[in-house]
C-alpha cells in the first residue's frame, strides 16, 4: 500500500518505517488522515483513509492492519483493546546488551504490532555515578544510549520503561570486591542496611533522570534465601514476610521521592511467603492487607497451557488488595533456539484468563537466562500473536500469516523453522518443549550424563531439521542471519547429539571396526562447531555489543577441546597405545534421578551450562 500522510505529527514515523510492514509513504499515495479519539476506527471509503486511534502508537498499528487487508471496497473496522498498557520487556542483564540500534529496529517492529511500552531488563547494565563498578565490563547503558532509544519509543508514542533490581538478582555486582558489603546470602542485597538504600537510591535516581516514564519495575523476585546469611548473623531468624515488607516500605518511599508514585514488582516472593502451607485456602487477608497499596504486583507465569491454571492463580493473586498485572513471555531463554510454538499457546490462555479477570497491563517477557544465546527477532511470531491477542484474536490462521508476512517479509511457515532445533521427536505435541538445542551441544561426549535422555536416532530428525532450515535461510532475506545459525547448529547436532551413545555402544560391544566409524563422525565436529561458532558471533556483533561474547568463547572453545580430547583418547584406544577409554566404560544413572531405568524426557528444560556439561568441581 501507498500512503500520503501529510500531518506532521506522524509524518516523521511513518517515513522511518516506510518501505517496512507492506507499506510505503509516497506523495501520490491514498490520503490518510488521522486523529486521536475515543475510539479505533478505520475508515476507508475508497478515495481516503481515516484512523481514528485512542493514543498514537495504535494508528501505526493501523496503519499495517489496513495494508494487510487491502480491501478493494469501502471498508470500516472499530478494534476494541483489552490490555491498557501491552509491554514488551527486553533483557539486557544476561550478558547481551543489544546495541541501541538493535533496539531501534525491534521498537519499529513493536510500533506496528501495537506495543504501547518496550521495558528494559538491567541488573547492572546501565551506568550509576556513585558506583563505578555498577555495570563495569558489561556494556552499560550511557545516558546517551538511553536518551536514543528513548526518542525512537516517543516517535512512535511508546514509553521506555527501566526494569531494575532492589533485592536480588544481582550475581555479577556480587563478582566486584568492592560490592560485597552490600549483599546477604548468594545474589542478595543486605537490607536495612543504610549504606544498601544509599545504593538502591542511586539506581533509582539515576532512572528518574535517563528515563521520561514515570513507571518503574523495582523487582525483587527470587529472593528466596532473604535473610538466611549476614542478615540472620545481625538480626537472628526473622520471618521473610516481614523482611521483604519492611524492605518494600523503605524502596517505595525512594520510589515516591523521585516521582515513581505505582511502581511495579514481580509478585513471587509475597504470593509464595502468604500462601506458604496455605496454598489450597488461598492467600490469609490479614497477610495481604499488609502489603503497600501503590505498588502493583505482577504476576508472571510462562509454564502452562490452560487457561483454567491461569484463572485460579490470577484469583489467588487478586487477595491481594493491590492492582495486579500479568507476564508471560515469548520463549528465548532456553539456549540458542526459541519455542515460538509454545509462546502461541502459553500466552493465548493467558491473555484469556486476563481478559475475563480484567487485568490491565499484559508484558511479554523475552528473558535470557543462562548467556542470552538466542536473539530476540527469533520470537517475533509470537510478538505478533500477543499484539493480536490484545484485539482479540487468537488464532494463528490464514489472517496470521498474512500479517507475519508484511511484518518480516518471510513466509510465517518458513519461518517458523526457527524453532525446529528443540524438536527430538516428529510428534506435534506442544506440551514438548525443552532446551535440547543447548543440552545436546554441551552435553559431554565423554562423560555423557545427558546421554540417557537421548532416543536412538536423534541424529537423523537433527538432518531433516538441517535441510528444512537450509531452505527457510534461501528465503530469508533480511532475517537469514537467524537461520544460519540454527541451520548450523541443526548440522552440527545430526552427529554430536547421540554421538555419546554410539561411541559407548561401540566400545562396550568391543567392536573397534563400529567404533572406527564413530571415531571418522567425531572427527568431523571440529569444522561444524567452527561453522555454527562463526554463525553465532555473526549474529551477536549484529545485534549486541561485544562484552558478553566472552562467555560463549568460553562454552564453545570448552566444546572444542573436549571434542579434541575424546578424538585423542578413542584414537589412542584404537591404535594401540592405551588400554581403554576409561570414561566409556563408566555406567550411566538415569539424568532425571531414576538410576538405572532411563526416562526419555520430551519436556526437559535444563537450561544451565555447568550443569549439562560436567558433574566435577566448575565453580
Amino acid at each position: 500500500m501507498k500512503y500520503c500522510i501529510q500531518d506532521p505529527a506522524f509524518r516523521a514515523a511513518a517515513e522511518e518505517i516506510s518501505g517496512k510492514f507492506g507499506f510505503t509513504l509516497e506523495e501520490g499515495g491514498l490520503p490518510v488522515e488521522i486523529c486521536l479519539g475515543k475510539q479505533n476506527r478505520i475508515l476507508y471509503d475508497g478515495a481516503k483513509l481515516c484512523i481514528e486511534a485512542q493514543k498514537k502508537v495504535l494508528v501505526f498499528a493501523m496503519l499495517k492492519r489496513f495494508s494487510d487487508r487491502a480491501p478493494a471496497a469501502p471498508y470500516e473496522e472499530k478494534l476494541e483493546e483489552h490490555f491498557s498498557d501491552l509491554t514488551y520487556m527486553l533483557d539486557c542483564s544476561r550478558n547481551a546488551v543489544a546495541k541501541p540500534e538493535t533496539v531501534e529496529e525491534l521498537i519499529r517492529h513493536l510500533a506496528v504490532l501495537g506495543y504501547d511500552s518496550l521495558g528494559l531488563y538491567m541488573e547492572d547494565t546501565f551506568l550509576v555515578p556513585a558506583y563505578p563498578y555498577f555495570g563495569y565490563l558489561r556494556n552499560g547503558y550511557s545516558p546517551e544510549d538511553i536518551a536514543r532509544m528513548q526518542a525512537a519509543c516517543e516517535r512512535f508514542g511508546m514509553e521506555l520503561v527501566p526494569y531494575i533490581q532492589t533485592l536480588a538478582h544481582f550475581g555479577t555486582l556480587l563478582r566486584h570486591y568492592a560490592m560485597g558489603h552490600l549483599f546477604d546470602t548468594g545474589d542478595i542485597l543486605l537490607v536495612g542496611e543504610e549504606e544498601t538504600y544509599r545504593f538502591i537510591e542511586a539506581l533509582i535516581s539515576t532512572c528518574s533522570k535517563l528515563f521520561h516514564s514515570k513507571e518503574i519495575n523495582i523487582g525483587m523476585d527470587e529472593a528466596y534465601m532473604l535473610g538466611r546469611g549476614a542478615y540472620m548473623d545481625k538480626h537472628g531468624a526473622r520471618s521473610r514476610f516481614d523482611i521483604m515488607e519492611e524492605h518494600l516500605t523503605k524502596v517505595l518511599a525512594i520510589c515516591r521521592k523521585y516521582g515513581y508514585e505505582h511502581p511495579m514488582m514481580w509478585s513471587d516472593m509475597f504470593f509464595s511467603l502468604a500462601l506458604n502451607a496455605q496454598y489450597e485456602a488461598g492467600i490469609p487477608a490479614e497477610l495481604a492487607a499488609r502489603i503497600p497499596q501503590d505498588v502493583e504486583l505482577i504476576y508472571w507465569d510462562y509454564c502452562s497451557t490452560s487457561e483454567a491454571h491461569y484463572t485460579e492463580m490470577i484469583r489467588k493473586h487478586k487477595r491481594f488488595e493491590n492492582r495486579i498485572g500479568f507476564a508471560g513471555g515469548a520463549w528465548k531463554w532456553l539456549g540458542y533456539t526459541p519455542d515460538n510454538r509454545y509462546s502461541f499457546v502459553s500466552n493465548g490462555e493467558a491473555a484469556r484468563a486476563c481478559i475475563k479477570e480484567g487485568i490491565g497491563r499484559f508484558i511479554v517477557t523475552g528473558w535470557g537466562d543462562n548467556g542470552a544465546d538466542c536473539s530476540p527477532f527469533a520470537t517475533l511470531p509470537a510478538l505478533l500473536a500477543c499484539g493480536r491477542m490484545n484485539f482479540g484474536e487468537f488464532e494463528q490462521d490464514e489472517d496470521f500469516a498474512k500479517a507475519f508476512f508484511t511484518l518480516t517479509g518471510i513466509a510465517l511457515c518458513d519461518f517458523m523453522a526457527i524453532d525446529l532445533c528443540n524438536r527430538v521427536t516428529r510428534n506435534d505435541d506442544v506440551e514438548e518443549k525443552n532446551s535440547a538445542n543447548k543440552y545436546l551441544l554441551f552435553n559431554d561426549i565423554l562423560l555423557g550424563t545427558l546421554d540417557t535422555t537421548i532416543d536412538d536416532g536423534l541424529g537423523g530428525l537433527y538432518g531433516e531439521h538441517a535441510e528444512k532450515l537450509a531452505a527457510a535461510e534461501k528465503r530469508g532475506g533480511a532475517w537469514a542471519y537467524l537461520f544460519t545459525t540454527q541451520r548450523t547448529l541443526a548440522e552440527l547436532l545430526a552427529i554430536k547429539s547421540e554421538i555419546g551413545v554410539t561411541l559407548r555402544r561401540a566400545y562396550a560391544s568391543g567392536d573397534k571396526k563400529a567404533l572406527a566409524c564413530e571415531l571418522a563422525r567425531l572427527k568431523r565436529l571440529p569444522a561444524l562447531i567452527e561453522a555454527f561458532y562463526e554463525a553465532l558471533r555473526a549474529q551477536w556483533e549484529r545485534e549486541n555489543r561485544p562484552n558478553g561474547f566472552d562467555v560463549q568463547d568460553l562454552r564453545i572453545g570448552a566444546l572444542k577441546q573436549r571434542v579434541q580430547t575424546a578424538i585423542r583418547k578413542v584414537s589412542a584406544y584404537l591404535d594401540g597405545e592405551a588400554p581403554s577409554v576409561p570414561e566409556l566404560g563408566e555406567k550411566l544413572l538415569d539424568f532425571m534421578g531414576h538410576n538405572e531405568e532411563f526416562e526419555k524426557d520430551y519436556d526437559q528444560c535444563e537450561w544451565r551450562w555447568r550443569r549439562m556439561t560436567s558433574v566435577n568441581v566448575n565453580e
